[in-house]
Order: structure tokens, then sequence, then C-alpha cells
């Protein structure tokens, strides 16, 4: 694979794909936590939602690409990243506190990390983001969300088609590079042993099921590890249980789940958008 200079490695346009895939991850566990606390599903279905149509609000998703393009285009800091998603992942009944946040950031960007460590090839960015948005869709799927995730991934492709093979090739690899910061010991990834202790990945999996995750790299992780437990006697904690312990979302004081004003909040979330400079 071609090497890159460190100009080349900070590609703008990846900008995008950091953020959709991040979000989608997001998403898988904010969905698995809303059922280890046994929410109501109305309420776990008005979350899921309203942070699916905030993440990918054509709007949203449109800045990112216009911006991406100006000659003065930056790309987005960890900082940035994990600033707009908390905005992101509060916009409906749910509150996260800094520690919550916290844990939910390490769980986001390793699984991602994970993901483009066992990928082989720039079109593998591309499919890992699909998986994403096919995923998502899954989640409480109704028609309003079916469209605006299959605009979504419309969108993309006509975006990662118009930028050319060496851009496209920039793009995965500043995807990668972006992520190289982080090294958090995951349990569930350490569990599936695709990760050793000191935070690294294994690059080979000596388990039957390790090409499956491999070729299915962007599908719901939290989900997929719960299916294919082992022998139900040598069951440890389920997927819901461990992620209880390694994120705890709490809601705000009073009820269980208090509503926001929407149009505020839209408000806000254009006004931070803003604030960081994307463009």
């Amino acid at each position: 694979m071609a090497k890159f200079s460190p100009h080349q490695l900070s590609n703008p346009r990846a900008n995008v794909f950091i953020l959709v895939n991040l979000g989608c991850e997001m998403l898988y566990v904010i969905d698995q936590r809303l059922k280890a606390q046994q929410i109501a599903q109305d309420k776990s279905i008005q979350v899921i939602h309203d942070v699916t149509a905030v993440l990918l609000e054509p709007k949203f998703i449109d800045s990112l690409l216009n911006g991406s393009k100006h000659n003065n285009a930056q790309l987005l800091t960890a900082e940035h990243c994990k600033f707009m998603l908390n905005d992101i992942a509060t916009c409906s009944l749910m509150r996260l506190d800094e520690q919550s946040m916290s844990k939910l950031w390490n769980l986001m960007t390793m699984v991602y990390k994970w993901q483009l460590f066992v990928s082989r090839h720039q079109h593998h960015l591309l499919e890992i983001t699909f998986r994403h948005l096919e995923a998502i869709n899954r989640l409480y799927p109704d028609a309003k969300r079916h469209m605006l995730i299959d605009f979504t991934k419309n969108t993309l492709l006509d975006f990662w088609n118009a930028s050319g093979e060496e851009a496209q090739l920039s793009i995965y690899q500043t995807n990668r590079a972006w992520l190289q910061c982080f090294n958090t010991k995951i349990s569930l990834l350490i569990r599936l042993g695709f990760q050793a202790m000191d935070g690294s990945f294994f690059k080979d999996v000596d388990q039957d099921y390790f090409a499956e995750y491999v070729q299915s790299a962007g599908d719901n992780l939290y989900a997929k590890s719960a299916e294919q437990r082992v022998q139900p006697e040598q069951r440890e904690p389920n997927s819901m249980d461990q992620l209880a312990a390694q994120l705890n979302i709490n809601p705000v004081q009073g009820e269980d789940l208090q509503p926001i004003n929407a149009r505020q909040f839209q408000q806000q979330f254009e006004q931070d958008i803003r604030q960081c400079d994307l463009r």
C-alpha cells in the first residue's frame, strides 16, 4: 500500500466517515444500555430514533461533506468529535455524565479501530460504513428512518465515487491514523480473543468465528457476540450485563427519562457545529 505524508494522513474528507461510523457504534451501545436498564420500549424507540435522526440529519452530513472540500478544511480533532457525539447522544431523553461519556467513547473508538485494523483495502471503509448504517436501520425500523439511512448511503457513495482512487486511499488511511492514539482495553474484545492485555490487537485469532467477525466488520458486535455464546452452563454475564458494568448512563433526576425542547436543541446543536469550525 502506498506511503502517505503526514498531510495526506490528515485528509478532512475523512471527517464524515469518522463521525458516522463512531455515531453508529454509539447507537449500538445506547441500545444495549437501554435494554440493560429495562427502559420502556416506547422510550427506547424514541431515544434510538431521535439520535439516529440527528446523527444523519442531511444538513449535518452536507456540512461535513462540503466543509471538507474547502482549501482551509481541517481534520476533526478527537475533542471536537467527542463534543459533537456527546451532543448527539443527549439530543433525546437521555443524559450522560462525564464518566459515562468517557466509557462510551472508549467503546466506540476501540471497536471502530479494530474494524479498520482487520480491514485490508480502502473499499472496506465504505463496506464497514454501510454495514453500520444497515445495522442501525434494524434497530426499531420504521419507514422514515429507512428513507433517511438510504439517503445517507447514497450521499456517501456519491461522495466516495467522486473522490477518486488516490483520495479514497487517503481517506481510508486517515481514518486508521486518526484512531491510533486510542489504546483502551475493552473486555468484549479481550473475551473474543481479538485484543491483548496491553491494548493491542491480534492479527489472527485461532477461532472458527474470527473470519466471520472480520467479514462482517461494522455489524453490531454486542448483539452478534450475544448470539454466539457457548455452552449455557459455562455462560459468563451476558453482553448487556457487561455493558452495564462498563457504561453507566444516568437518567435525569425525577422521572427516569424527561423530554427536551427539540427546536431549542436543534438550534443549539447547529451553533455547536459552527463553533467546531469544520470548514
